[in-house]
């Protein structure tokens, strides 16, 4: 809308908890039923796209806690833009709201008897509890297709104040339009209904980010608006790929490009997202609507607008609508931050999301002391967290480690090729503190370091297992092919000093595997030791006519080293080595 007629609207958001049916009586629920006359708040303060957690409090003392998982996964890291383009020639949303392109509700919540939630009552606006929602203002609703063909004139007919209206998603094209859009708006500025627009962002650089504002711009032209244009921030599959800062930088071009046109401009997101993923300062001077499906919204800096369930009804609506309030709040947190208070966010960042929790005073205080005396970095703050009993308690899968790392250290989900690539090195005898120092010296936990204004640093090895990487693999390679096992910790480092004290080569050292007493008490016939030259120098199984020559070169008087050394001096042992960087 333009700046000047933005006056009155103040709006908060993310939450969605629902005017269902099915308890009995006078009960209003969905999804679930549980007890006729339990009053349940979801105090749940993470709504994600990929995963969804709520928190159910009871009134008495019942508590019920589900997990709500939609599976999506992100691309692969080294894909490349182009490739990325490919596939958007079909997009559909996927986040905490969409699953491959369809609208869905994964609220679980109970509602009190006697009131109808969401309205006002005894001049208060009122939650599923009964209870007044303090700071909100006018009740409004987002619509999108997802809602078909609304009847506004019953919508104006109740206690609806506003709508935000989905104009479209992605890049300026025609056919990213939203379906619906134009009726909606029409329809709105016909019924003197105030409404505002918000576009689902896909955009992956900032000229997509520019792409989408003048998208937005060529649908607006013509129309009044009374309330902000948002930037729709929750894509896992293509926006949640990139790091904090790529996010910010689009948000930013975005922004800018709509302000420079006369309106005034908002961010929408999930809770989740605005405190883990849109941490830039730059995001402080733009409205916040925040989505937090819930009783009240928990964020504590400052907002204008909050979603408080996808599951409303209104009449004029066929099913299910998303509900939001304008919020007139003070902020619990300043949007300037000083030095203490940003590390302060950086080690509650670390507790939240290592270790799953609240941070305790005393381990707030004395890591915060750390960090301010410059005694330890970010990347030493960092590995305490990894290296702690607790999180040891929890005994992660190496799956479960490297997810944790690229959500702590990138700010994002992995992909399946990199998230393959660091379990391929913890498999292959590498330490998680190798591949914590990877993560923690990337150029994603750099930039997070720096919104907090804390110093990076380094992680140090100091295992010979991690200081020869390359030894280390092909070692263990060696270890499992020839002896069958796992290597000992005493036998592997005595290996690495072959290599690199005494300056064997690659051949040299297997040699000493394959000629081992422990493979040697194996007694393995002629075709068994060829058979196992050819897995473990050629790394595959023996072709028939390969087999037959080197049987017939064995019974021909040869020995099993000038065999050996057969393999190992062909282009395919060569390649082998190479595959390992040795």
């Amino acid at each position: 809308m333009k700046k000047s007629f933005w006056v009155r609207a103040k709006a908060a958001v993310l939450s969605t908890i629902l005017l269902g049916m099915g308890i009995a009586g006078t009960t209003y629920g969905y999804a679930e039923e549980i007890s006729t006359d339990i009053t349940v708040e979801m105090t749940d303060e993470t709504i994600d796209e990929s995963e969804t957690e709520h928190t159910a409090e009871t009134k008495t003392i019942v508590e019920t806690e589900t997990k709500i998982q939609a599976g999506i996964e992100s691309e692969s890291e080294l894909e490349t833009e182009t490739e990325l383009e490919i596939e958007k020639t079909e997009l559909v949303e996927n986040s905490f709201r969409y699953e491959n392109g369809e609208w869905i509700h994964n609220e679980i919540a109970m509602f009190a008897s006697g009131f109808t939630p969401w309205s006002f009552e005894n001049g208060n606006w009122i939650n599923s509890l009964g209870e007044p929602i303090k700071g909100a203002i006018e009740k409004g609703i987002d619509v999108s297709f997802a809602q078909g063909k609304i009847d506004w004139k019953k919508v104006a007919a109740t206690d609806i104040s506003y709508a935000i209206i989905r104009c479209g998603y992605g890049n300026d094209e025609v056919s990213q339009d939203d379906k619906w859009w134009k009726y909606n708006a029409d329809e709105c500025t016909r019924l003197e209904i105030p409404f505002g627009v918000y576009i689902y962002s896909y955009a992956l650089n900032t000229d997509e980010a520019l792409s989408e504002a003048e998208h937005v711009l060529r649908l607006i032209e013509g129309y009044d608006l009374s309330y902000p244009i948002y930037l729709d921030l929750e894509d896992e599959r293509y926006t949640g790929s990139l790091s904090n800062k790529e996010i910010a930088d689009i948000a930013e071009v975005f922004c800018e490009t709509i302000q420079s046109a006369g309106y005034e401009v908002g961010i929408y997101a999930n809770l989740d997202w605005f405190r883990n993923r849109l941490t830039d300062g730059r995001f402080g001077q733009w409205t916040r609507w925040v989505a937090q499906y819930n009783t009240e919204c928990t964020y504590k800096k400052a907002y204008t607008m909050w979603q408080c369930t996808s599951m409303g009804t209104v009449d004029g609506i066929d099913g299910f609508v998303d509900l939001n309030f304008t919020m007139d709040i003070t902020p619990e947190e300043e949007e300037i931050n000083t030095p203490e208070k940003m590390v302060e966010n950086f080690v509650t960042r670390l507790y939240e999301l290592v270790l799953g929790r609240k941070p305790d005073k005393a381990g707030l205080e004395g890591w915060k002391s750390q960090l301010l005396n410059q005694v330890e970095t970010g990347a030493d703050v960092l590995q305490g967290f990894i290296n702690s009993d607790e999180l040891k308690a929890k005994n992660l899968t190496n799956d479960a480690f490297v997810e944790l790392l690229y959500n702590v250290c990138l700010g994002r989900n992995s992909d399946k090729e990199g998230k393959g690539a660091w379990i391929s090195c913890l498999e292959k005898g590498l330490s998680r503190t190798y591949v914590l120092k990877g993560f923690a010296e990337s150029e994603e936990f750099t930039d997070i370091c720096s919104e907090y204004d804390i110093i990076r640093g380094n992680i140090t090895l100091v295992e010979k297992e991690d200081l020869y990487p390359e030894i280390t693999q092909y070692l263990y390679r060696c270890y499992r092919v020839f002896l069958n096992r796992e290597p000992d910790t005493q036998g592997l480092r005595q290996w690495i000093d072959a290599f690199i004290a005494r300056g064997e080569k690659p051949d040299e050292i297997t040699k000493g595997f394959v000629f081992s007493k422990e493979l040697n008490d194996k007694n393995l016939d002629d075709e068994e030791f060829v058979k196992i030259l050819y897995k473990g120098l050629f790394d595959r199984e023996a072709d028939d006519v390969g087999l037959h020559d080197w049987i017939n070169w064995l019974n021909s008087g040869k020995s099993r080293q000038e065999v050996f050394w057969g393999f190992t001096n062909s282009d395919e042992f060569h390649k082998l080595v190479n595959s390992f960087g040795l």
